[in-house]
């Protein structure tokens, strides 16, 4: 008997998680399994799924939180049964889903994918339209009555164009699903690039046009869906010009040329540059700006931007942007050296994604250092740095509560989006002392538009509502090394921000 393994990444909002459960709950085939994996540490869930008494849920809460792209990966080794879907927690299942895409997976079993009729509800659960959604169902997304099986380069080619599926909604074979990960090293496009991947296999995707799935599409305000655009418009340039690369190299030229060109990706820029510009973000202006009419963000002549900052490529492209002999002989950090070294005094530092070590150099030999980039870390340990990884360090002698003086953020809040920031720290902030002193450093406009690995361009109010959300207070706000303007054109002025630990 075929069976739907539903799997249910969950991190946030706890009543819609619920709600989307009862949907599955309500499905009028009795052909499922649910298993949700918490992400988070909301009270009361675990109980809640207790009280539920169906054997059909598996309930599972993660020891320590992995974030959007650990999860779903964790997921992705729990399907058991013919048949996976990876349901959004916010979602909603009609009672017909299930039935819907096991008669269509009978149909056509050799298909890896399967992409229901899926319609549109808001944040209060109400049918909805968007621009976005428009611009999938009459532009991008095949005309489909009844069944269509697309494959191939046709396949590869529409999804380039526009990526028209619904994530949530797909249906899953689970031998083929098990052949792939969900991409560390991206965070807003992972699921297209999954998607991508099967396909140059010579996976195939059955649509049926029977809608059987709720997708919530959350309204955002405009200053929060142009807080990040550049950044998730950095990703965006980077994975497409790298996806063009790969597709030429296939044989799919055609496919190639629609991922060079992103065409939709540059017009989705276009629409939210307007928002951009009535806001404070001159970084992400900047950043929209270059990826809608065709010039690569963050990138140095001569030299390929990483996608992210965990890799090896990552570690060398730092190490050799502090080669230039000028920099050396005119010891360009010794202002920063003595900055550092002012708001820490004789305290014991923990320094949170240290990097190379500049920083942690700055506090020896009273600096301990973490990173989660082992590459970079052993370029600290070579430099005779004490440093860890982040899964080292809970085992090491350091890792004892109250322990620090001082904890220094520098060049990592904006690495990442707010919430997944402010999770980081939480997890260090039990190592600090009472009273123990606080520093976040994050890169003004001119800096921040250098790096595509940035992902939110975080102010002093960005960093005063981290250090809120952390439990500490806020002693001192300071423009560094020169007053606030000069943020707009230098791209070492730095927002500084001094906390403490109650």
């Amino acid at each position: 008997m075929t069976t739907v393994d539903i799997l249910m990444p969950y991190y946030g909002d706890d009543e819609l998680m619920r709600t989307a459960v009862r949907s599955v709950l309500a499905q009028d085939d009795p052909r499922w399994r649910l298993t949700v994996v918490d992400d988070g540490t909301v009270p009361g869930v675990p109980e809640w799924f207790a009280g539920l008494g169906d054997e059909r849920v598996r309930y599972l809460r993660n020891e320590r939180n992995l974030g959007v792209t650990g999860n779903f990966n964790k997921c992705l080794g729990l399907a058991e049964h013919e048949l996976t879907v990876l349901m959004g927690s916010d979602d909603r299942m009609l009672p017909n889903y299930v039935g819907t895409v096991i008669a269509a997976h009978e149909a056509v079993p050799q298909a890896a994918i399967i992409q229901p009729g899926v319609r549109l509800i808001d944040g209060e659960g109400r049918p909805t339209r968007t621009l976005v959604d428009e611009a999938k169902r009459r532009i991008y997304a095949p005309k489909v009555r009844g069944r269509l099986v697309l494959r191939g380069e046709p396949l590869a080619l529409s999804l380039v164009r526009g990526d028209w599926l619904y994530f949530p909604s797909l249906c899953w074979r689970t031998d083929s699903l098990r052949s792939v990960r969900f991409r560390e090293d991206l965070r807003v496009i992972q699921d297209l690039a999954l998607l991508l991947e099967l396909v140059q296999r010579g996976e195939s995707l059955l649509v049926d046009d029977t809608v059987c799935f709720e997708y919530r599409r959350h309204a955002e305000s405009e200053s929060s869906a142009t807080a990040q655009a550049g950044s998730r418009f950095a990703e965006a340039e980077n994975f497409f010009l790298e996806t063009a690369e790969s597709l030429r190299e296939h044989g799919w030229t055609r496919a190639a040329r629609a991922a060079r060109l992103h065409l939709s990706s540059r017009l989705f820029a276009l629409t939210v540059l307007p928002g951009a510009l009535r806001g404070p973000d001159r970084a992400g202006v900047a950043t929209l700006a270059r990826h809608a009419f065709g010039r690569r963000a963050g990138t140095v002549p001569g030299m390929t931007a990483p996608r992210s900052t965990d890799g090896a490529d990552y570690t060398d492209r730092l190490v050799r942007l502090e080669q230039p002999l000028w920099k050396r002989l005119l010891d360009v950090q010794a202002p920063y050296r003595r900055n550092v070294r002012r708001l820490f005094g004789t305290r014991e530092v923990l320094d949170v994604g240290c990097g190379l070590g500049r920083n942690l150099a700055h506090l020896a030999p009273r600096g301990v250092g973490v990173d989660h980039n082992e590459h970079s870390v052993e370029v600290c340990r070579q430099r005779g740095l004490t440093a860890f990884t982040t899964e080292e360090f809970g085992e090491t002698e350091y890792a004892t509560p109250g322990r620090f003086g001082g904890l220094l953020a520098a060049h990592l809040i904006e690495h990442l989006p707010r919430a997944d920031a402010v999770k980081v720290l939480a997890g260090y902030v039990d190592y600090l002392a009472p009273g123990a002193r606080v520093v976040f450093i994050c890169p003004q406009e001119r800096g921040y538009a250098t790096d595509s690995t940035h992902v939110e361009f975080t102010d002093f109010d960005g960093l005063a509502d981290v250090a809120r959300q952390l439990g500490l207070t806020v002693e001192e706000r300071r423009s560094f090394p020169f007053p606030r303007f000069a943020g707009k054109f230098f791209p070492y002025n730095e927002f500084v921000l001094v906390a403490s630990k109650p």
